[in-house]
């Protein structure tokens, strides 16, 4: 009988022995499982860190690249061989600021080259006039057919969201074009106004716009557009808008 138990009590032994090594087995490869999850976690959380740092430290880079790649003669070799057309035969006026245009494309092609590419691919003589969306917010178009402004209604004014291409589809009139640097203001920014207006009696360059080219403008020109010029009494334009870097 004592055997009995003795032998009952070391089977006892050994199925607990069995369970706790079953136990230990079973912990170990949860713990581990646990280990390697943190640890899949902490590399994860790593790499987005790094990666996010990395794109963050190469913002101003870039801008700073941007603003600082180009000079004046550069701008001006860059403009003269006008590949940035893309087959667009309209030219752009030779009051454009280089300097400033070069900046602006680089730092937003893509919009630049969808603007070119309607002014290219569409017969501008028989559009309707009215409102184009063409890229959204970022690049949309307006074309008129009306008389032109006398001297005193057209207002001196700028932007600062947008940049401005404008060309005279049918017809001529002038435009008048100022450095903003040192220009009186009226009318500052509002809000919801991309527009802020300047005294009239203020110094510009004239220019004739008409249809061999257009003018490209940016938010350091003040211009007085769509003046009349005799002998015109209704003109057809287009004035497009391309969001400002």
């Amino acid at each position: 009988m004592a055997e009995k138990y003795l032998s009952l009590n070391q089977q006892d032994t050994k199925f607990h022995e069995v369970n706790a090594l079953m136990f230990c087995k079973s912990y170990s490869k949860i713990s581990n499982s646990r280990k390697i999850r943190n640890m899949k976690r902490i590399l994860t959380n790593s790499i987005t860190f790094v990666i996010f740092l990395s794109l963050l430290l190469s913002v101003p880079a870039i801008k700073a690249q941007s603003d600082t790649t180009w000079t004046k003669e550069k701008a001006a070799s860059w403009f003269n061989q006008a590949d940035w057309l893309k087959g667009l035969k309209l030219h752009p006026h030779q009051s454009t600021d280089k300097l400033e245009f070069a900046k602006q494309y680089q730092a937003n092609k893509a919009s630049w080259d969808i603007a070119f590419a309607f002014l290219r691919d569409n017969n501008l003589d028989s559009l309707k006039t009215g409102h184009y969306v063409i890229d959204g917010d970022k690049v949309f178009a307006d074309i008129t057919d009306n008389p032109s402004s006398t001297l005193k209604d057209a207002k001196w004014h700028s932007h600062r969201q947008y940049c401005d291409i404008m060309y005279v589809i049918k017809g001529k009139e002038t435009t008048g074009i100022a450095s903003i640097a040192g220009a009186p203001v009226i009318i500052p920014f509002k809000d919801k106004d991309d527009s802020q207006f300047y005294n009239q009696e203020m110094k510009g360059s004239y220019y004739l716009s008409n249809t061999d080219t257009f003018l490209i403008l940016f938010p350091s020109d003040v211009h007085r557009p769509f003046i009349k010029v005799e002998g015109n009494d209704k003109v057809k334009r287009i004035r497009m808008k391309i969001v400002s870097r």
